[in-house]
């Protein structure tokens, strides 16, 4: 399986930080040169014309993840691992991100990662090594972690010409996709992981420079509200239920 890791050209400290994460684990990557918001064309910045608030980071980090889609697309390989370059990686793994013979064949998207956040799960699909796949049921927020077929990469690609929702939203749309989670989760970025803040989230502080330091929270319609509590109950009946997928094991460093 090969593995991406997105990377800015200036952003060398993350580089090595990754380098040595992989290393540890005894696997090397594949660097791809993130897309520079810095640089972004005017064709690029209408594409999300429509949504006020995008800063030029997640515009950025939407179409470097599309680039990375494009290559695997290309590639011959039947699936490939995406990483952002703020991850810290579990010592088990390397059979994860080396075989793919784990991998269902039913099975196109598979997030790797943890927030640490509640999401509702479904079917779990296997058990190897105390790992399991859960069929996710709600949003898991979060792109830089996660395996993706080749066939649905092209997919992804071919259907990101208008930016209209972040990155993540846009790989994990459950409307759109089969979302698998691969619990305990085998990445998680720095922000998320308790008492470490080794790395400074840049993508995070664009988000707040270009909404204001504190985001508004919508209020729901009453639609809105009907339809969340309809699939709360939905929820239950299916024997779906809330969890917080762990991080395998904590780094030693």
């Amino acid at each position: 399986m090969r593995r991406y890791v997105i990377n800015l050209d200036r952003d060398t400290a993350r580089l090595a930080w990754m380098t040595d994460a992989f290393r540890r684990v005894g696997l090397c990557f594949e660097r791809y040169a993130a897309v520079n918001k810095d640089q972004l064309s005017d064709e690029a910045v209408s594409r999300a014309s429509g949504n006020a608030g995008w800063s030029r980071g997640e515009i950025a980090c939407f179409l470097s993840h599309v680039a990375v889609w494009k290559q695997i697309a290309l590639g011959a390989e039947p699936y490939a691992a995406i990483f952002e370059d703020d991850v810290h990686l579990s010592p088990n793994a390397a059979f994860f991100l080396t075989e793919t013979s784990w991998i269902p064949p039913d099975v196109d998207l598979i997030k790797l990662e943890t927030t640490l956040n509640p999401v509702r799960v479904g079917e779990r699909k296997f058990d190897f090594a105390g790992h399991g796949l859960v069929k996710l049921q709600s949003f898991h927020n979060g792109s830089a972690g996660y395996i993706i077929s080749r066939q649905h990469a092209a997919l992804l690609a071919a259907s990101a010409d208008q930016i209209d929702r972040p990155v993540d939203d846009f790989i994990f749309d459950l409307h759109k996709a089969t979302c698998w989670q691969l619990s305990p989760a085998i990445c998680i970025q720095d922000m998320f992981l308790p008492g470490s803040g080794k790395i400074a989230s840049t993508l995070e502080q664009g988000r707040q420079d270009a909404r204001g330091a504190k985001r508004l929270k919508t209020r729901q319609s009453f639609l809105q509200k009907l339809v969340r509590e309809t699939k709360r109950l939905v929820s239950k009946v299916m024997g779906q239920r809330r969890a917080v997928i762990p991080f395998a094991i904590l780094p030693n460093s």
